[in-house]
């Protein structure tokens, strides 16, 4: 006898900081919510917590394991920091805004947004490691808790590159996924479960 289990993946940017405010690339400098980033969580805390979710993923970076916190304790559920999670690594541009980056190379900016041969540019991450460390990530998370809902609270590049490893499109596609602070996505697995 088979039967089908479905197992959904909610993706949420962070709630939003002050660089975020600025349009400041962040990567890895670890930079607290601001005010509006903590409501933002808390209005994310009052969907979650409708929703049975059996755990809540997050980088280490503060603005997203505060995130995490605010709605894990709103789902009653644990809550799993995993360093893979952890925003892409922006390199010698971290600390400038896009609008710097956009006058100093026109060329590596797209709708106020890193182009994907921008990453390459810079000296810190390329998109296609982002990409195989997150999509580790989701296949773990999948197989773990198959059948179940989970929520990973991440950031904008690193969750736009997991949505382009369950489409199954390539990491260049990345501005086609990235979420706003406080939105994201839902990812839905279709699971076939034979028993004898």
């Amino acid at each position: 006898m088979t039967s089908r289990e479905e197992t959904r993946v909610y993706l949420v940017r962070h709630g939003e900081t002050d660089w975020n405010r600025e349009r400041r690339l962040q990567g890895t400098v670890d930079i607290p919510l601001n005010d509006a980033g903590v409501a933002q969580a808390r209005q994310l805390a009052g969907y979650f917590a409708t929703l049975p979710i059996a755990e809540v993923a997050c980088s280490p970076l503060s603005r997203a394991s505060a995130t995490a916190t605010i709605v894990a304790d709103a789902c009653a559920c644990p809550r799993h920091v995993d360093w893979r999670l952890r925003e892409i690594d922006h390199g010698s541009w971290t600390g400038l805004t896009l609008p710097d980056i956009g006058r100093r190379s026109p060329d590596l900016v797209e709708r106020e947004q890193l182009r994907p041969r921008a990453f390459d540019v810079s000296g810190g991450e390329r998109l296609a490691d982002v990409h195989a460390r997150v999509s580790g990530v989701l296949v773990d998370l999948v197989s773990r808790h198959a059948g179940r809902s989970v929520l990973v609270v991440g950031h904008g590049v690193a969750l736009a590159l997991m949505a382009c490893a369950a489409s199954r499109v390539d990491a260049d596609r990345y501005l086609e996924h990235l979420p706003p602070n406080g939105g994201g996505v839902v990812l839905a697995f279709s699971c076939l479960e034979v028993s004898q």
